[in-house]
């Protein structure tokens, strides 16, 4: 207010009013000054956060961080949509702290009717609401740090910085994540040694299904070339996953030094070198299933028949062949089920013979698969072989229909055998129609390697 004269003398008053800023857009500029300080905190965690911090302590203060800043900006959001929505009910009631029926005469009614609706469950639905929103707007700038850090980047933290059975842990969850920051860690993993370091070499080798296999491999062989006895094991089993053949003579010394130690040998050794598939493992292979343990020698006449393409191969059927007549039954199943992989018709003919010089109780023995499991403890990351499971009387017949008996020497042996189990009232239906599926299939000059196998024929499978 200002004083003044008027012509007349007498003082007058002149009012000079001012509009106040209304609360909404007092509410709008907090909001925008703290969803743009939240997102400035989180960006700024989110990169730390990725780079992985030094230690435990500043990691879980760094999510804290984070945390506390989307809460804020959510309060007010959330305080900024009471007032647009519900005229600032909550405000009014819990926060200027104004009692129903206590205001003054000069005050607006309508402030005084809106502190007295109930915001008992309005705000608290608002703010749960903003918070939902505002934490995944604040996730999407931050590229998802918080997925990240779930699934990635605890587990890098725990390998940088935690003791041994931690690092080891934290391999064993990133050998499943693919995600760019995975390789280079373990790689770095690989390369430190210590405990972790067999892990690691395990866990590179099980990322065989990326599509760039190349940056895999050189660390792999480093360690081979300069890691300890265990980490060298386990780099060359994941090269031979990988299917490196240069890693062959490895492979095939680690073998060798498990039949010179005479304890069994390591079945991660002899999938390895099934996958590799060269033919320089014909006489280690051949020593391990003359005399390896009972797993090891099952193993080995899998990885025996993985060399069919190669060239030369005829002399590993022969391996297979000679062993059968000593082999017990489980053996003699991991034979069959080779010879039907490398489907050699004269192969036939040594079928038929381990038919006939079985028992009925080896006829019907249920042939088991293997799971080998490739992780250094044994326990996690199984390779499952010798499938399907089935009796040894119809893994013969299964096997003879791979290797279709077309030559007259072979035929003259084989037709007369099957016809003689279609109709043998001793043996089971089964084997009876697969007899006959396989009799079928060689006078209708059919290839069977097309069709399906007995238990598709029967439903089974």
């Amino acid at each position: 207010m200002s004083d003044s004269e008027e012509p007349s003398g007498r003082p007058s008053i002149q009012v000079v009013t001012t509009r106040a800023t209304p609360t909404w857009a007092k509410l709008f500029s907090f909001a925008v000054i703290a969803n743009a300080g939240g997102i400035a905190v989180s960006v700024w965690v989110a990169r730390l956060i990725r780079n992985v911090p030094a230690t435990d302590s500043a990691e879980q203060w760094l999510r804290i961080a984070g945390f506390t800043v989307v809460a804020i900006a959510a309060l007010f959001d959330a305080l900024l949509l009471d007032e647009l929505v519900f005229d600032g009910a909550f405000r009014r009631t819990h926060i200027t702290g104004r009692l129903p029926g206590a205001a003054r005469r000069d005050e607006d009614v309508e402030g005084v009717a809106v502190s007295m609706q109930r915001s008992t469950w309005s705000f608290p639905a608002l703010l749960l609401s903003a918070g939902l929103v505002t934490s995944m707007a604040f996730n999407f700038v931050t590229h998802d740090v918080d997925g990240y850090y779930k699934h990635i980047g605890i587990y890098l933290g725990a390998l940088e910085r935690g003791d041994g059975p931690r690092q080891i842990e934290a391999v064993k969850q990133l050998s499943i994540r693919r995600a760019p920051e995975v390789l280079p860690a373990l790689r770095v993993a690989l390369a430190k040694g210590g405990e972790a370091a067999p892990w690691a070499a395990w866990a590179i080798g099980r990322h065989r299904d990326v599509q760039n296999r190349r940056p895999l491999v050189p660390p792999l062989v480093a360690a081979v070339r300069t890691g300890d006895d265990a980490t060298r094991r386990e780099a060359a089993i994941a090269l031979g996953r990988l299917q490196q053949r240069s890693m062959v003579v490895a492979l095939q010394d680690e073998v060798t030094a498990d039949l010179a130690g005479g304890g069994p040998v390591d079945p991660r050794l002899l999938f390895a070198l099934g996958s590799v598939q060269v033919l320089s493992s014909r006489e280690v292979l051949g020593e391990v299933l003359q005399r390896g343990d009972a797993l090891a020698q099952r193993v080995a006449a899998w990885a025996i028949a993985q060399h069919r393409d190669q060239r030369g191969a005829k002399e590993l059927v022969n391996v297979l062949e000679d062993r059968l007549p000593t082999a017990d039954v489980e053996l003699r199943c991991a034979i069959v089920h080779a010879l039907g992989i490398f489907a050699h018709e004269q192969s036939n003919l040594a079928l038929v013979r381990t038919y006939d010089n079985s028992t009925d109780a080896e006829l019907a023995f249920v042939c088991p698969r293997i799971r080998i499991f490739m992780s250094p403890d044994g326990q996690d990351d199984a390779e499952e072989i010798l499938l399907p499971e089935d009796t040894l009387a119809l893994e013969i017949l299964m096997s003879m229909g791979q290797m279709r008996a077309t030559t007259p020497e072979v035929r003259k042996v084989v037709e007369p055998w099957l016809e003689r189990r279609t109709q043998d009232a001793d043996v089971t239906a089964f084997v009876r129609e697969g007899a006959r599926a396989v009799l079928t299939g060689i006078r209708e000059g059919r290839d069977d390697r097309t069709k399906p196998s007995v238990d598709e024929v029967f439903g089974r499978k």
